[in-house]
């Protein structure tokens, strides 16, 4: 009995000790300890992995070309016939593409769309106005421009003034000067026309053998008459047409060929089209009176 005795007193030290440790660390007594309420709630959230790290641009359609595209591209491709070189590649971009373009005419002064003609009655105050596009089926400089493809006829209009972006009729020039050996006279400016032999940039529109008859306008001119409501209001200052439609191209894709005649004038260019609407516009107020096509 007393070998018993002897022998309880370590055992009974060590469960002591067990339990004192147990007190100090927690978890080593195989009790899991509850989180405090109040830290859970306020941790900060673990930001969550985008599934999308990187943003996809949205690719949208492209910006209608314009005057001031057509004529760059127009002025790129003369100056590479006239070197005797390739059409310049940076011209591709453009072939199915859609246009817009103004071409004013009954301006003061009468220089510009000899194609078309207006007449307002003052009287009944009725507006007359009537235009139509040239026809260069048989014209042997869109016969070279077309480069071998086959078609039955070409239809379109002269861009006139080339040289500047602006679609609103152009300033009235000054008279000019009196002449000093002879007062009395002045000198006759040189008359500006704008038939097939003196145009440098068109926009053709080819049609091909198989092309439907009915998409020709032949020679339909456009015409619109109406009478001004208000009495008393006079015409408009001048007009202009709204040519909407797309860059067709040519068999090469590109979308403008130039021809050379002679090293001493620009080459004539065509920009291959296919019109789809064409508007009568006021071109003073940009407003539209009316429209065909679309």
């Amino acid at each position: 009995m007393m070998h018993a005795r002897g022998n309880a007193g370590p055992v009974r030290r060590n469960v002591l000790a067990a339990l004192a440790l147990a007190a100090v660390v927690p978890g080593i007594s195989g009790c899991e300890q509850k989180p405090d309420p109040t830290t859970e709630e306020t941790a900060a959230p673990k930001p969550e992995k985008s599934s999308a790290a990187v943003d996809t641009p949205t690719i949208g359609p492209l910006p209608v070309v314009g005057r001031s595209d057509l004529l760059a591209a127009a002025a790129a491709a003369a100056d590479e016939v006239a070197a005797g070189n390739s059409l310049p590649k940076s011209n591709l971009q453009l072939t199915n593409r859609s246009f817009e373009l103004r071409l004013p005419f009954a301006c003061d002064g009468g220089i510009l769309g000899k194609w078309g003609e207006w007449s307002f009655d003052p009287k009944t105050r009725v507006l007359r106005v009537t235009f139509r596009p040239q026809n260069w089926g048989d014209d042997p400089i869109f016969n070279r421009i077309a480069a071998g493809a086959a078609y039955d006829t070409a239809e379109g209009f002269w861009i006139e003034r080339p040289w500047t972006r602006a679609e609103q009729c152009p300033p009235v020039p000054e008279p000019s000067p009196v002449s000093k050996t002879d007062p009395g006279n002045r000198i006759a400016p040189t008359p500006v026309t704008s038939g097939s032999v003196d145009g440098s940039l068109a926009l053709v529109q080819y049609f091909s053998p198989d092309a439907p008859r009915t998409l020709r306008r032949g020679n339909r001119p456009y015409t619109y008459t109406a009478k001004i409501a208000a009495e008393g209001q006079a015409p408009p200052l001048g007009l202009r047409i709204k040519l909407v439609g797309r860059i067709a191209g040519f068999t090469d894709g590109q979308p403008i060929h130039c021809v050379l005649n002679t090293s001493s004038k620009p080459p004539i260019c065509g920009i291959a089209v296919e019109f789809t609407q064409v508007i009568l516009e006021d071109a003073a107020t940009g407003e539209s009176l009316t429209e065909w096509g679309g």
